[in-house]
């Protein structure tokens, strides 16, 4: 999975969540967050795929996928959803503007009141290898994060069955299904009509 670095994320606020007054904080602020940008990346994930805003956002406007992850208890943070700026959680007389860990987490986990019907999720990660070919991040499937379910969106053209072979050999079973919009709510459902398919692990 490619590890998201918080300047290149959809919302122009990331990490400017605190209000600085004046040029000199401002300046020294700029610095700090420069600094959370290169060490930081992010996994955003949503609490479920039933959104149709979200398949509309992130989803190739329902033509896309969407990938299911087991992640262990404690490994990713729900986001803060604020109204306002908050203040005086950066403090310039102290080392590093004030930047302590749980600062930090603060600054990595909250986003404007408006964003909250995504419902969003974070994985926070250190940035460590960035791949020589094309300079991105990246993080295996693995123990913190355990590919579980293909979602496909209504407008997908693809069958169920060509992500077969793209899953290949697996540790825990991934299950392959279709959605479609539901007949009487607003909401992505199952397609039931089209059987789902599950990939199981091979025994030993």
């Amino acid at each position: 999975m490619r590890i998201n670095q918080f300047d290149r994320l959809n919302d122009p606020f990331e990490l400017l969540s605190v209000r600085v007054q004046g040029k000199h904080e401002r300046y020294v602020f700029k610095l700090l967050r420069q600094h959370l940008v290169n060490s930081y990346g992010v996994l955003c994930m949503g609490k479920h795929w039933k959104s149709p805003l979200m398949w509309g956002h992130y989803g190739e406007n329902h033509k896309g996928v969407c990938l299911g992850f087991d992640v262990p208890d404690g490994a990713a943070t729900a986001m803060n959803y604020e109204p306002e700026r908050l203040e005086h959680l950066i403090k310039m007389g102290e080392p590093a503007g004030g930047l302590t860990e749980p600062v930090i987490e603060q600054l990595l986990n909250i986003k404007y009141a408006q964003w909250a019907y995504e419902e969003e999720w974070r994985l926070i990660l250190r940035l460590h290898d960035k791949d020589p070919i094309n300079g991105e991040y990246y993080m295996d499937f693995g123990p913190e994060l355990i590919l579980r379910e293909i979602i496909l969106g209504a407008r997908c053209q693809a069958p169920v069955g060509s992500f077969r072979k793209l899953v290949g050999s697996v540790d825990h079973s991934v299950t392959i299904i279709k959605t479609r919009a539901a007949f009487e709510s607003f909401t992505i459902v199952q397609q039931k009509a089209v059987v789902p398919i599950v990939v199981s692990p091979k025994r030993r």
